[in-house]
């Protein structure tokens, strides 16, 4: 079945909770769901996590130094945020916005016990249609989450429109290598598009195509992948284990993830995906 804004929604519905498990962030504050990123100096998973935010909040400090108008788009529960505004010089409040009622439910109770309440505000709703008027930011970003898109031309039209003139569109996320795939890469990239539900994930040269129609211009472009520890298996055992997966009669989204994680290894290790940074100036 073709993905939809409504199955992404209730992937994430349906999975945040487990996610969250799995790293202890139901019992202590919001963790990030996103990927950790192990750099020279890096010796924590804490540290390991918030580097890609660490990244973003330097774009933002060095086009914006105080009063900083940003938003989150695909903010999951509002780890990035929580991370990056508290650092930023007396900015504005701020926004996030996620497709999953879920998300942004958790997201408003842990800016509540982060007492972040009033400087952080949370919205259900879809990223290619913000309720903010037009050039009212001076950052937009999104971590892992513009793959997500079923139209992600849409999602720079819109971060285009709230941006202002200077404005900064930061995005750290998975894009397909430039180079044509094998029968075997094939599989594994569809194996991980259809499992992590992200119809989104193009070339960075389509991306850039896209930024530019909105007045976008590219001026950072770094490949994280390098940075990033792979769980890969061997391609038999992997196959094996897609093949079983895909067999199973279970039926809740859970599933699918696993093998989306797996598939997603397997991209990277064969270079078909590359995790990048990159930064937009409108």
């Amino acid at each position: 079945m073709p993905i939809t804004t409504d199955s992404v929604r209730t992937y994430y519905d349906e999975n945040t909770t487990l996610f969250l498990k799995f790293s202890g962030s139901l019992r202590e504050k919001a963790q990030n769901i996103h990927r950790s990123l192990w750099t020279d100096g890096i010796h924590t998973l804490e540290e390991a996590l918030n580097f890609s935010n660490s990244l973003i909040l330097h774009e933002i400090q060095s086009s914006t130094p105080s009063h900083a108008r940003i938003a989150d788009l695909g903010c999951g529960v509002g780890a990035s945020l929580f991370y990056i505004h508290p650092r930023l010089q007396s900015p504005a409040p701020a926004l996030g916005v996620t497709l999953s009622l879920v998300q942004a439910k958790l997201a408003h109770a842990f800016a509540t016990q982060l007492r972040l309440q009033d400087q952080i505000n949370f919205a259900e709703g879809d990223f290619t249609s913000v309720p903010l008027p037009g050039e009212s930011l001076d950052a937009v970003y999104s971590v892992e989450a513009v793959c997500h898109a079923v139209d992600p031309e849409s999602y720079f039209r819109e971060a285009s429109r709230l941006l202002r003139k200077g404005g900064k569109l930061i995005l750290v996320d998975d894009y397909q290598a430039a180079h044509p795939f094998s029968t075997n890469e094939n599989k594994w990239l569809k194996a991980y598009m259809d499992g992590w539900y992200v119809p989104g994930v193009r070339t960075v040269e389509q991306v850039i195509s896209f930024a530019n129609k909105y007045q976008l211009q590219l001026n950072k472009n770094e490949e994280l992948t390098p940075h990033l520890r792979l769980h890969n298996l061997p391609n038999l055992l992997a196959s094996a284990l897609l093949f079983l997966g895909e067999k199973l009669p279970i039926k809740h989204a859970i599933v699918p993830s696993m093998l989306g994680s797996m598939a997603l290894q397997q991209c990277l290790h064969m270079k078909i995906v590359e995790y990048r940074f990159l930064v937009f100036e409108k």
